[in-house]
């Protein structure tokens, strides 16, 4: 009516965060709870350890998980930095980055020497022979690829050389690729690496005391540190000072646990 102040309500809408944002808000922990429920649902197609180093493809999947990995890297790198840059955030101060560099750099190193095979048949390169399997040039190149691969992971960038170049849409998409690409890889590797690999090496352990229990869970802890840890360090670099960050990878390694501890019950 004139003369009366009309009631404005609020859009319902307006209230709903929008996709984007709430991907933002929570890109780390839907890697993590990704990467766990992937690679335990590799579990039901390779139930063992030799059926998945034995299968035929391999070295392809360990070649195909190499190039998503370094490509979603290179993705996410810019938007990563220009975020953090422009929200006048440092990524110094990071605990156990030794731990992260040696443990990233030894990932990558086994990763190049399983995609051997893969690398020369695709290249159509001759076969090492029998008594010798891994030759001296290839361990040495995929030495220095990995040290090359891991300075490129964990470069800082400091600047931005061209502010207004890429929109906020651009950026997101283009992060949002590279986290599909690195969840994928990183499943692929964390399911090598621990679920196949090293949890299936504790599992088979046999245990007298309690101290060959805790020293077993302090060996598997140090390699969740050098063996989870480091394909996460794009995500470390930005949540590494969040407490619910490292309520969630406490969680997630208690889990892991508690599924070993049913698995030696089992047998």
């Amino acid at each position: 009516m004139p003369g009366k102040k009309q009631r404005i309500q609020a859009s319902p809408v307006a209230d709903i965060i929008p996709p984007g944002n709430y991907f933002e808000q929570n890109r780390a922990a839907i890697f993590d709870w990704t990467v766990l429920t992937t690679s335990f649902l590799l579990g039901f197609i390779f139930p063992s350890l030799s059926a998945f180093y034995s299968y035929h493809w391999f070295s392809f999947w360990m070649l195909g998980a190499f190039l998503l990995y370094m490509i979603g890297a290179w993705l996410k790198h810019l938007p990563l930095y220009t975020r953090m840059i422009r929200e006048g955030r440092s990524p110094g101060g990071m605990s156990l980055l030794l731990f992260l560099l040696i443990g990233h750099w030894l990932i990558l190193f086994t990763v190049l020497l399983f995609a051997a095979p893969a690398i020369q048949k695709i290249m159509q390169l001759p076969g090492n022979p029998e008594n010798d399997p891994v030759s001296g040039w290839i361990v040495l190149v995929n030495m220095l690829i990995s040290l090359f691969c891991t300075w490129l992971v964990f470069r800082h960038q400091k600047s931005l050389k061209h502010p207004g170049k890429y929109s906020a849409n651009n950026l997101f998409y283009r992060e949002l690729v590279a986290d599909i690409f690195l969840c994928a890889s990183v499943s692929v590797l964390t399911f090598a690496f621990w679920q196949n690999g090293i949890m299936t090496i504790f599992n088979g352990r046999a245990f007298h005391s309690f101290s060959d229990v805790w020293a077993s869970f302090l060996l598997l802890a140090m390699a969740y540190v050098l063996f989870y840890l480091p394909l996460r360090y794009l995500y470390l670099v930005e949540d590494h000072s969040s407490r619910q960050t490292w309520r969630r990878m406490l969680f997630i390694f208690g889990l892991l646990l508690v599924r070993s501890v049913f698995v030696m019950l089992e047998k």
